[in-house]
């Protein structure tokens, strides 16, 4: 009987893994080859995907669309939009925006900024609307107000979460997201 309790608590956390290695047959996808991006865009692509799954968002304006905007000129935008092409999460459709520079970001529900970009986009994260999951691959994105950071560690690509810029968004992040996360970050 004392065995129950922990095989239920770990199933959700086994369920979130197995997502999250999901990510592999995304990156094997033919979408994927027949663009030839570059792996690591497409596990990038990948862990983004997956990390919506874990995030629960306040109630929204009426919308059946969550629309993860990307800003920078990697592929990760190629291989999100071939990836949501036909994916929902619950009731929404899941849809792929491109950004330009100076676009606003008000339709977005989650941001995806390339490292490079990051310099140039770091207001963003700033005076963003709440509601807005911001993910990133640059350097000190946690520390700038970003929330979940992914970043590469021996061949991998891991991420860090920070609860706090997640609350201030009002955004609740799974603690079954949070096991898996190389780093959780929280003000004392």
């Amino acid at each position: 009987m004392r065995d129950q309790p922990r095989a239920r608590g770990t199933r959700p956390f086994l369920t979130a893994a197995a997502t999250l290695v999901a990510v592999s047959a995304w990156v094997s996808s033919p979408a994927s080859h027949a663009r030839e991006a570059p792996r690591a865009d497409a596990l990038k692509a990948g862990y983004l995907f997956n990390f919506l799954k874990f995030v629960d968002w306040p109630p929204l304006a009426p919308t059946d669309t969550l629309t993860v905007c990307l800003l920078g000129e990697s592929s990760v935008y190629e291989e999100i939009a071939a990836g949501l092409s036909d994916k929902r999460l619950g009731t929404r459709q899941l849809v792929a925006r491109r950004l330009a520079a100076a676009e606003p970001i008000a339709s977005c529900q989650v941001l995806y900024i390339d490292a490079d970009q990051f310099p140039s986009a770091a207001d963003l994260i700033v005076s963003r609307p709440r509601a807005l999951l911001t993910v990133s691959d640059a350097p000190d994105f946690l520390r700038n107000g970003g929330i979940i950071a992914l970043f590469d560690e021996g061949n991998r690509l891991r991420f860090r979460i920070s609860v706090d810029n997640a609350r201030h968004a009002n955004l609740r992040i799974s603690s079954h997201l949070l096991q898996l996360a190389s780093t959780v970050e929280r003000e004392g």
